[in-house]
Parts: structure tokens; sequence; C-alpha cells
């Protein structure tokens, strides 16, 4: 007699497995199956859908739950590693920008549900005013933990703002004007999404990666020569995006 987990195993690659090398009776459960799929899918990545067509997208999805299953029952977590899927997935090679639209759709899924920062504006000015001016350089700052980075050759802003409900006027986009340096965070009941300068970005990122004040300038001077770290300070303590120290 097989054992529980022996049929369990069994039962989902069968659901898995290509059509037609199955017990038709398994047809039922492999189409819902695929439809919870589609479906959560399709909640995340609304302009990847609407770049590709539905059925485009559903059979990209069908492969990519079928290299990638679930490990967990909520599908609402499930879907990050479609951009890289995208990436080496041979039907998406006329569309180069599609794996960074999706990585920007899924930064934006996860900026929704991050935790709640605590801290504030006032709180961070505090804490730095604190700080010995000789151990500024050292010092380590907290960064909001809604926040995303993307890096995209395309201007995958753009093309994420032409596919919006509501959209109007222009809706060229022009590939060649990228690249883009996108900040991803929740702001107030809503996710913004902000293009920033490549060296602020540079900065930024560095901060993220647990660099110090020091070593984040080094890394935006690196990028752009004229990068000014006052205003990016100043400008990313008032919007919410450093916390503060770490």
């Amino acid at each position: 007699m097989r054992c529980l987990p022996d049929l369990q195993r069994r039962f989902a690659a069968a659901i898995a497995a290509p059509d037609g090398i199955e017990d038709p009776g398994l047809a039922v459960y492999r189409n819902a199956v695929r439809a919870n799929y589609r479906n959560a899918l399709r909640a995340s990545y609304p302009v990847v859908c609407a770049l590709t067509g539905t059925p485009f997208f559903h059979a990209a999805v069908d492969a990519f739950a079928a290299a990638h299953p679930s490990r967990s029952g909520d599908l609402n977590v499930y879907g990050g590693g479609l951009g890289d899927f995208l990436a080496a997935y041979p039907y998406a090679a006329p569309l180069p920008y599609l794996p960074d639209v999706a990585r920007l759709e899924w930064a934006q899924d996860e900026a929704a549900r991050a935790a709640d920062a605590d801290g504030s504006p006032e709180h961070m000015l505090a804490a730095l005013a604190a700080v010995a001016p000789a151990d500024l350089a050292a010092t380590r700052l907290r960064v909001d933990p809604s926040h995303r980075l993307l890096r995209s050759d395309f201007p995958v802003l753009r093309i994420w703002q032409v596919h919006q409900e509501g959209c109007a006027g222009d809706r060229q986009v022009d590939l060649a004007s990228g690249p883009d340096f996108l900040l991803v965070r929740r702001a107030a009941e809503d996710v913004a999404i902000e293009r920033m300068p490549a060296g602020e970005f540079a900065w930024l990122a560095a901060l993220a990666a647990g660099a110090d004040l020091a070593d984040a300038l080094d890394a935006a001077l690196a990028t752009d020569p004229a990068f000014d770290v006052a205003p990016a300070l100043a400008r990313r303590i008032a919007d919410g995006t450093l916390r503060g120290i770490a």
C-alpha cells in the first residue's frame, strides 16, 4: 500500500504534467490549478498581461508555474520570479523590456505588502543631529522597508504609465529613452514610483545594502561625479525613504 506522502507526490506530478498524458479525470483538477495561478499572476502583473495579450500571458504563466510551483498556500505572495523567467523565456524575446516591466509590477506588489515603517522625518533629523561629526561618515541609515529599487535599460515607467486606466494623450513610447532608475515605495495609502538620477540611485542602493554614509557617497560619485549628497539626504528624509540610524 502506498503511503499518503507518496500518493500526494504522484498526484502533484500528474497535475503538473503536460496535457494529454494523464487520466482524463485529472483535467478538472489541472484546470482549476492553472486558473488559480493565472488569476493570481494576472492580478499582480496587469501591464505584462496587457502587453502580451491574455493567451500569451496564460501560456507564460503555465510554463512559469510548471517550472516554479508555489511553495505557499497563499497565491497572493506568489510570482516574484516571473521577471527573471521572462528574461529566459524564448517566446518573450521580441519584447526585451517585458522582464523589467514585470519586475516593476512585482516591486509595487511587494511595496504594498511590506511591513509598516517606524520613525518620522523629525525623529530622523534628531537622530542625525545627535551623531558626533567625527562619527557621521561611518553612520549607517535605515531605509523604509517598503522601498524597492529598479534599474532598467528601457523606459519602463513610461511603458507602465501608458497602460494605466485613464491614461490620455500621447501613448507613444520611445524605447531608446532609457535607462530608468526607479524608486518604488509605499507613500500614504498608495504605492509611489519615482524616477531618480543615476547618482542618487547608486547612493540609495548602497545605503539599502548596509553601506555607511562615506561608502554610499563613494558609490554615488563613481556613478555621477556631480552628485550632491545634501539635497538627496534632505529629500529622502522628508519623504520617509530614510527612517533612522541603523
